[in-house]
Order: C-alpha cells, then sequence, then structure tokens
C-alpha cells in the first residue's frame, strides 16, 4: 500500500474511533504537525494554510480538518522492497486479501520510520492497536479486532499479540519473520528457510540402520507414495533412548524417499528453546508454508514439548493441554510428518493411533557401530584415532552416540587412539552419572573348536546365523560351570548382528505374588522391542519341573515362561548347570540342545597352544574336565607371572580343575 497510503487509512481510522479530545487524537495532531513537510509538498501545505489563516487558526491543524488534508496525501509510491517481500511471503502462505493487509499493516508499523513513530505516539496516548490495524487491513469496527485475533499470520506465529502496560494490546512480528524482511529477500526457497528452517542432510546411509532394513524400506515406500498422493495425515513416530541415531534415522529416511526434510521449532529469538506455544507456530507456518510442494517433509524432534499435558498461552498463563486440539493437527497436516521421542510412555493412546507408523530405535548393534565411527573418523579426518575406539564399540551400547565428538576432540588435540578413547570414555561416564557399568559378555573370536558337546556346534551357529534362515528359535545351553554358555550366546548373538539381552535369576524372581511373572513378560517385550538376543541364565530356577513344585507361584512362572517361548518371534537362549532340574514340558519347547562337556585330550592340546602359545606338556592327558572357563581364569593369573613356564601352567590348570565341586580324576586305570 506504500507509507502515505497506511498513514491515510490510520488517520482515518483514528477519525471512525476516537473523538476530538482525546489523547489520541491530540497524539495524531502533534505527529502530523511534526511531519506536515512529509505529509503535504511544500505547495499543498501552503494552501493548506493559507485555508487555515482565513479560518482564524493560525496555520494550526485542527481535528476536524486533519481526514480532509489526509486525504490530499500523494499516494502515487512505487513499490519498495519491503511491500515485495510481504507479497511473496503472503502469496505462498495462501492469505487472503484482508490477512495480506493485515501483514503489511503490522509490518508497515513496526518499520518504515514515520508509521513506526506515529505507532509508539499512539500507543503511548493508549491507542487500540489491535481494532485500528484491523481497520486498516479493511475490517468493520464491529469485528476489526476478532478479525485480527482470528487472522492466519496471527494463527501461523508471524504476528503477535502482546499486552501492553496500559492493558491494551499491541501487535508485533516474529523474529524469524524480522530476519526475513531484514535480509530482503523475496526468493521462495529464502522464505522457507527463514520461516521454517534449513534442509536437514543425512550423514548416514541405509546400510547403517541395517538392523531396521525391513521397516526402513517399508517407510521409504510409504512417505514416496504421501508425497506422490500429497495424502494428509502421515505421521511416522520414531523413538527410544537418547544417543541411539532417531534423528539421523529420520534423515536417512526422508533421503531415502526422495524427500527434502525440514526440522521446525528448535529456538526462539535468542537461540534458546522455544516454548510449546512457539513450536505448535512453527509446526503450523511450516505445514501451511509446504503444503503446496510435492517434495517436502517435517521433523518434528522432542514431541513431548507437543503432547505435553501442559503449556502456555500467549498471555502466559497456564492451560490443559487439549486432545482435540492435537489429534486435528496430526489427522490434517499436509505435510508428512516424522516425529521423535525419547519416551513414549506419557503420550496419549489416542495420539498413537493417528500415527501411520511407529518404530522403535534401540542402541544400534556392534556391527553397525563400527560403521558410525568409521563415517565419523572419515568426516572428522581422524581416521588414525578411530582404533581407539574399538574396545567400546565392541561392548558399549552408547558408544556411537558419542564416537564423532570424541573423534573431534582428538583431531583438535593432534592426538590419536588413546586420546579419542580417553574422551570417549569421559563421554560415556558422564551420561551414566559417573557409575561404570560391567561389560557385557563377549564372543568375538570365540574358537569354537575349543567345545566339546554333543552336537558339532560350529555348523549349527552357522545355519543359525545364515542369511534369511528363520530367528524364531530357543536353544538350551546345558553343563557344567565354563564350559563357555555364556560366550557362546554372546558369539551367536555377534553372528546374527544383534544386543544380547541377558537376564539371571536375580533379575527376574519376586517375593511378590505375580511379580516374576510380570518381568518374565517384560524381559521378552523388551528384547522383542530392541530386536535383540535373550538368554536366561540359572533357568533352572525358572522352570523347575513343576511336579516337584511346593507352592502355586512356581508352577505359574513356568507356565508364564513356557507361553512366551511359544510367542516369541526372536532368538532365545536359556543356559543352565542343571539339566535334570528343568520341567520335561520346557524341554520339548527348546528346538536346539546343547550339551557341553569338560575337554577331551586333543581339545586340551589345542586349547593350551592357543591361550598360551606354548606346546602343551605330557602331563595335560592325565587332567580330564578342563573347560575353556579354566584356561580363561589362568591366563588372568598369568599376567601377574608372565614368564610362567609350561609345568607351572599346568600346575595353576590343576588347581583351577581341583576347586570344581567334582574331583578331577586321572584318565586310564
Amino acid at each position: 500500500m506504500g507509507e502515505k497510503l497506511l498513514t491515510q487509512r490510520l488517520i482515518a481510522a483514528l477519525r471512525e474511533t476516537d473523538g476530538a479530545a482525546s489523547r489520541t487524537a491530540r497524539a495524531a495532531l502533534e505527529w502530523a504537525a511534526d511531519n506536515r513537510d512529509w505529509l503535504w509538498p511544500a505547495d499543498e501545505a501552503a494552501e493548506a494554510g493559507k485555508k487555515a489563516k482565513k479560518r482564524k487558526k493560525g496555520g494550526k491543524i485542527d481535528w476536524d480538518r486533519l481526514g480532509g488534508l489526509a486525504r490530499r496525501n500523494g499516494t502515487g509510491e512505487t513499490a519498495s522492497p519491503l511491500e515485495e517481500s510481504l507479497s511473496a511471503v503472503s502469496a505462498m502462505l495462501g492469505f487472503d486479501p484482508f490477512e495480506a493487509r493485515l501483514l503489511e499493516a503490522v509490518a508497515s508499523l513496526q518499520r518504515l520510520p514515520r508509521l513506526c513513530s506515529l505507532r509508539v505516539r499512539l500507543t503511548s496516548a493508549g491507542a487500540d492497536m489491535l481494532l485500528l490495524t484491523g481497520l486498516i487491513a479493511g475490517a468493520g469496527v464491529a469485528d476489526a479486532a476478532a478479525r485480527v485475533r482470528r487472522a492466519a499470520p496471527v494463527a501461523l506465529g508471524l504476528v503477535r499479540i502482546e499486552m501492553e502496560r496500559s492493558g491494551g494490546y499491541s501487535l508485533d512480528l516474529d523474529w524469524r519473520f524480522e530476519n526475513l524482511l531484514d535480509s530482503g529477500a523475496a526468493g521462495e526457497e529464502r522464505i522457507v528457510e527463514a520461516l521454517v528452517g534449513l534442509p536437514q542432510r543425512a550423514a548416514l546411509g541405509p546400510d547403517d540402520f541395517a538392523e531396521h532394513a525391513q521397516s526402513l524400506s517399508l517407510l521409504t515406500r510409504l512417505l514416496g507414495g504421501a508425497l506422490e498422493r500429497k495424502a494428509p495425515g502421515v505421521n511416522i513416530l520414531i523413538h527410544g533412548p537418547p544417543g541411539t541415531g532417531k534423528t539421523e534415522f529420520a534423515r536417512t529416511l526422508a533421503a531415502a524417499a526422495g524427500g527434502t526434510l525440514y526440522a521446525v521449532g528448535e529456538a526462539d529469538a535468542d537461540g534458546d528453546e522455544p516454548t510449546r506455544w512457539e513450536r505448535i507456530h512453527a509446526l503450523k507456518r511450516a505445514q501451511r508454508l509446504l503444503g503446496r510442494r510435492s517434495d517436502s517433509l517435517l521433523l518434528f524432534d522432542e514431541m513431548e514439548d507437543l503432547f505435553s499435558n501442559a503449556s502456555e498461552t500467549t498471555s502466559g498463563e497456564r492451560r490443559a493441554g487439549s486432545k482435540i486440539f492435537v489429534n486435528r493437527l496430526l489427522e490434517e497436516n499436509g505435510v508428512p510428518t516424522l516425529w521423535t521421542s525419547n519416551d513414549i510412555g506419557a503420550i496419549d493412546p489416542a495420539h498413537l493411533r493417528r500415527m501411520s507408523f511407529v518404530l522403535r530405535i534401540d542402541y544400534p548393534s556392534a556391527r553397525a557401530r563400527t560403521r558410525i565411527a568409521a563415517r565419523a573418523a572419515e568426516a572428522e579426518g581422524a581416521e588414525m584415532a578411530a582404533a581407539g575406539l574399538a574396545p567400546l564399540l565392541a561392548r558399549e551400547a552408547e558408544s556411537a552416540s558419542v564416537a564423532r565428538v570424541a573423534l573431534r576432540s582428538a583431531a583438535l588435540s593432534g592426538g590419536g587412539a588413546e586420546d579419542a578413547r580417553q574422551a570417549a570414555t569421559s563421554l560415556l561416564l558422564a551420561m551414566r552419572g559417573g557409575r561404570a557399568l560391567p561389560p557385557p559378555p563377549e564372543g568375538g573370536g570365540l574358537d569354537l573348536s575349543l567345545y566339546e558337546a554333543d552336537v558339532e556346534i560350529a555348523p549349527l551357529v552357522e545355519r543359525l546365523a545364515a542369511p534369511g534362515s528363520p530367528r524364531d528359535f530357543s536353544l538350551l545351553l546345558t553343563g557344567p560351570p565354563g564350559t563357555g554358555k555364556t560366550a557362546l550366546a554372546a558369539h551367536l548373538a555377534e553372528r546374527l548382528d544383534r544386543p544380547l539381552r541377558v537376564k539371571r535369576a536375580s533379575d527376574l524372581l519376586s517375593k511378590w505374588v505375580g511379580g516374576t511373572e510380570a518381568k518374565i513378560a517384560d524381559a521378552f517385550a523388551e528384547a522383542r522391542e530392541d530386536g535383540a538376543v535373550l538368554l536366561f541364565d540359572e533357568a533352572d530356577s525358572l522352570l523347575l519341573d513343576r511336579a516337584d513344585a511346593q507352592r502355586s507361584w512356581e508352577i505359574t512362572q513356568v507356565n508364564e515362561l513356557l507361553t512366551w517361548m511359544d510367542a516369541h518371534p526372536l532368538p532365545f537362549i536359556a543356559a543352565t548347570n542343571f539339566l535334570g532340574r528343568l520341567d520335561p514340558a520346557a524341554l520339548r519347547r527348546f528346538v536346539f540342545k546343547i550339551a557341553l562337556k569338560g575337554m577331551t585330550e586333543a581339545t586340551a592340546a589345542s586349547a593350551f597352544r592357543r591361550f598360551f602359545g606354548l606346546a602343551p606338556p605330557a602331563a595335560l592327558r592325565d587332567l580330564r574336565g578342563l573347560t575353556a572357563g579354566d584356561y580363561a581364569v589362568v591366563k588372568r593369573q598369568l599376567r601377574h607371572c608372565p614368564a610362567a613356564c609350561p609345568d607351572e601352567i599346568l600346575a595353576l590348570l590343576a588347581a583351577e580343575a581341583g576347586a570344581k565341586r567334582e574331583q578331577p580324576a586321572k584318565i586310564g586305570f
């Protein structure tokens, strides 16, 4: 409209709503006198002055004549860069004429110098700027303020309604919109980046989420179809513990679907955490701005901000969050939206039902962690330092989330592998509150030829880990202590590229009625959600023969476990030292049963060479019942006596074998 035309409309609105004796009228007259040369060129001002003198007004502009003088205001102004930017934004957001004029009026009153000066004087005089701005935009007196409150620029957060100390209201511009106008750019991409955010780039590829390959394939096709058909109400929820790569998965998914991903509502004007209200505005603005495109996707990180039970209104008051509002937001969104959350426990089931797909992401497998760290090392130029993370990547579930930061620290310090390891360790300890966790069982480097069993173990492991092999198998491992049951389970989990979840009897048995059954159910549910191999150690405490049961709960816990074994879709392993105590029905349910034994003479000799790098002494053949666990213990003992000779090592092995409940006997007669 131009600054002079807007001035004309504002003066007309003032004369319609305020009398000559009002404070606002006096403020407007004072402003007009100060800006007389700008309002009316010299010739018009002289003519106006002559007529005023004839009326003995001494050349002063009075309230009765202000409107007429304003109508003589020259309005032949050319479009300014501000008008061009405002028009471009209004067109992209699909504003109607009233909304477009409202946006221009608010921006002009904020940014054009003379109008800004008039706004300040009127606000100080107590003017109702909500009403006046609505009148400028073309509304009637009766509904001007209401139309402003309902207008899209306000609903989308471009214009904020603020309460003044005087009790009235003023209109301000959102900081993102201010930045856009400051840049003077009116291009479509610049508008999108300013009002929505910068496009998100994928740093990882689909191979880095191999454990979610099936879900990734489905979601890629789902988003592709949604973009092609411009389908409304498409929402994908990605949840899991912090640091598991949810945001990176969303970026990778968007890239695979051929869409451009924008993260919304991540900072306020000061770069701080935004309020729920600001994030809602950002989401609605992004949906409206990108709704006409066919290649755009939105990312809403930390969705708990939106789904919380309480929120702040624009006036700073607290109120209960509206379930209906959120439901409609999910049902009507025109741009497919990816949501992330650390915990969906507090999210209402009504909201979850409106998701198109819900995916849980846990910490990546050891193999995936190694791939992620390798990419981070390449990006940070710290390939040599990456070796320092190898032990952590092999056993620490959260290590991938700190790999890039640790490698960057090593690169900046000019250090190498040890610096990277030290930095990563410090971060992992901080994440756990300074508490170090015991390392999980490791199966890497396990020599299956050292196992003695009633079946050939190596070929069985190969069949179970083969691509395309069914994963809903159960495996019972029995045998004396030290025969490597837990290590074999860990080895199999690594071959399957799945995490291992170990549950011991102490983790599951409860003193409360029904408590053990609940913990058993939770263990299977956790393994299913994580895609993990589940190992029940000391399984004889949970699968006791029901014929010997003396209490009802001893029967119900066995029933619960058997029920879950029948329905569990992933590998389940049970280990016990006491096969004879197990319920016969439980034995029938295990698909594979392996009875591990002590080493034969040949296996014991082979183990001696592998563990100690020495030829076995002849007397080794006289010991029986040795296990891989015995060799592992002796090898740890030798760290304190590295120069031990074979006979000394043999003595240590004999001591370990003799410490067992069943005394070893010599082979032969």
